[in-house]
């Protein structure tokens, strides 16, 4: 299966979409805190965070750092993460942090539970989409990002408010599926050191074009033929047991193929999450996957381009909640002795759910595959900026980061 072609505008020379501002939703009830392991006491991060019973949800950051908003008293916040017991707790009512432990899971095994054979459960998961997923259009209210670390050091921020409309899992295409902005901020560095005009693969389009159980490339026979499968032990997602199957390339193709894991629901054979690679055997057949444009003389290397993506159950319903791509690579110009190395991240999370009276956004207001961000995007990076949207918080580091690109901004 082959990346679609859709664009993350890597470093300065870029743009975003213009976008249409709607009316600021007021989310007056808000819990914030953070996530750690219960026996360790370390910061949890891509913790699924939602309110019971509502639409509203976020994932936690890298310090394990979160913030939820609701524009209706809710009664309790669930938590979710792959190895972990689910964790419930009480809305705090007084507004004050919370800080949230979650135990690891343990499985517990009927006597007669036997490993199955990969293939049967692949085959059995995809029979069963129609069974799991949405069978009418949904549109989606959505948080996106995207990060440029030049080595450790941040260079390129930028972050979108968007709806995302999809259509019927019957149709297994993502044919008439759109991304639209409706708020937007970029911020780079200065330095025109870190100026490096490359196009590779990504954007908000991505929660879109990787929806493998929706776009039916991966989970075709044909397709399918090319890996050896391999049943792992079972895991555990929030508290409910997962066949853990691993794809591993038997040979080669006319393009990287991946390696890395699907997650399958054992009691409904829903998809829950794919955490895959690309076989970085052949670099030049993955930098002709990922990458678009870059300057003459500049010689750039792939090392690692992972994609993540999430469904989460809702009421006996799998949807897409949770979408991560990761490019790291490096680059050298001819002349020079040293490469320098780059991670590229975009990430988008599903942060509220619309099923009544949904219609399909128009055309003219979608992000289309080849659109780029930043150039009519605000650049403005208050603290208030995102005060009526649910986010993902912004980590530590990412706060540092931005703090030292605004004051050597304004120094210049």
């Amino acid at each position: 299966m082959r990346l679609k072609a859709f664009i993350l505008p890597i470093f300065l020379l870029v743009s975003f979409l213009s976008y249409s501002q709607t009316d600021s939703r007021t989310l007056p009830f808000v819990v914030s805190g953070t996530v750690v392991d219960a026996e360790s006491g370390k910061p949890l991060q891509y913790v699924g965070v939602s309110f019971t019973g509502q639409k509203y949800a976020t994932v936690s950051n890298s310090d394990g750092g979160f913030i939820l908003k609701s524009d209706s008293e809710p009664e309790s916040v669930d938590f979710t993460l792959l190895g972990y017991k689910n964790v419930r707790v009480l809305f705090p009512k007084d507004g004050s942090p919370v800080t949230v432990r979650m135990p690891r899971g343990t499985m517990t095994l009927e006597e007669a539970f036997i490993i199955a054979d990969p293939y049967s459960v692949l085959e059995r998961a995809i029979a069963r989409i129609n069974d799991n997923y949405p069978l009418q259009p949904e549109l989606f209210d959505c948080f996106y990002r995207e990060t440029v670390q030049k080595r450790q050091r941040y260079i390129f921020i930028t972050e979108a408010v968007s709806r995302m409309f999809k259509s019927s899992y019957s149709r297994r295409t993502t044919i008439g599926d759109r991304v639209a902005l409706d708020k937007s901020r970029v911020l780079v560095s200065p330095d025109l050191k870190d100026t490096l005009s490359i196009k590779v693969v990504g954007g908000p389009v991505q929660a879109v074009q990787l929806d493998i159980v929706k776009n039916n490339e991966l989970l075709t026979k044909e397709e399918l033929s090319h890996y050896e499968l391999r049943m792992e032990l079972p895991q555990t997602i929030g508290d409910r047991l997962q066949y853990a199957i691993r794809m591993i390339p038997r040979w080669s193709a006319d393009y990287p193929l991946y390696k890395g894991v699907i997650y399958i629901d054992r009691e409904t054979y829903a998809f829950t999450r794919f955490d895959l690679e690309y076989d970085m055997t052949d670099k030049d057949k993955v930098i002709k996957s990922i990458l678009y444009r870059k300057p003459a003389g500049l010689k750039f290397t792939p090392t690692q381009v992972a994609i993540r993506y999430d469904y989460s159950l809702d009421n006996g319903v799998s949807r897409v909640s949770y979408v991560r791509t990761m490019i790291r690579f490096k680059c050298d110009w001819k002349k020079r002795l040293l490469k320098t190395d780059y991670t590229a991240i975009s990430e988008l999370v599903t942060t509220g759910l619309h099923t009544e009276n949904v219609e399909i956004i128009p055309k003219k207001e979608s992000f289309g595959e080849r659109d780029i961000l930043s150039e009519k995007a605000d650049k403005n990076f208050d603290p208030e900026f995102w005060k009526d949207y649910n986010i993902i918080e912004p980590s530590e580091s990412l706060d540092k980061a931005i703090g030292r690109i605004v004051r050597r901004s304004e120094r210049n």
